[in-house]
């Protein structure tokens, strides 16, 4: 299975009946709510963003430009000074 069979079995689910009955239950959570605060935690791959709503309810999203990969292309200069305040010998050690 790759991409395309991933895709593909998206584009399934949001046209059934139980798919779209699904992301109604999603869109009644969330709609008119307001959102209280915004956390995030590292999951490994990604760092995960929680809301939480007005009525005690978490939300959970998952965004592509928190994800590791994403993070390291567009950070690496940073990554690369906090990994040397957790490793300062190592920083001597690349200096020429």
């Amino acid at each position: 299975m790759g991409d395309l069979s991933n895709m593909n079995d998206l584009e399934r689910f949001l046209r059934s009946p139980e798919g779209q009955a699904h992301l109604e239950e999603v869109r009644a959570m969330l709609k008119g709510r307001t959102i209280t605060d915004v956390t995030f935690s590292n999951e490994v791959n990604f760092i995960e963003t929680t809301l939480s709503l007005d009525d005690g309810e978490t939300f959970v999203l998952f965004q592509p430009s928190l994800e590791v990969d994403a993070l390291r292309e567009e950070f690496a200069d940073v990554i690369q000074r906090e990994y040397y305040v957790d490793y300062p010998e190592r920083k001597k050690e690349a200096e020429p």
